[in-house]
């Protein structure tokens, strides 16, 4: 007598159906999407870290030649950045868990919250590396 390994199921199955394809390629596709968001995330952040560190980078090689400011200005603006990365992935793993939640239940809603975020995020990091330059030149 050949058993069967028992298979968890978690989500809308642990109600006791068993989930379509479309739900499943809807679970995949959302999770591809926060994964697509968390790589934003992460470069956002790496930007800010390589904003901060250019800043000291010219702080020792300018030598008394550069400005506090310039160097004072990479660390505010790459600390800003960096702060900016976390906070779009904390709006991608809300946006991901909401979206998780609405296909278990079969809601069909969309907000475009994550995706304002990034462009506000996106256009005030270009704002404020456009000043950091300016003021470094």
């Amino acid at each position: 007598m050949s058993q069967q390994p028992e298979q968890v199921r978690r989500g809308s199955a642990a109600a006791g159906r068993k989930p379509g394809p479309n739900e499943l390629r809807d679970h995949l596709a959302n999770e591809r999407t926060f994964l697509a968001w968390m790589r934003t995330a992460i470069t956002i952040v790496g930007l800010g870290f390589v904003v901060a560190k250019f800043g000291i980078l010219l702080r020792e090689v300018g030598g008394s030649h550069v400005h506090t400011l310039t160097a004072r200005a990479g660390a505010v603006v790459g600390v800003l950045l960096v702060a900016g990365g976390m906070a779009l992935a904390a709006l991608a793993t809300f946006k991901f868990l909401r979206i998780r939640r609405d296909i278990e239940r079969d809601i069909i809603s969309f907000s475009p919250l994550l995706d304002i975020a990034l462009a506000i995020t996106v256009v005030l990091a270009a704002i404020v590396l456009a000043a950091y330059m300016i003021v470094t030149a």
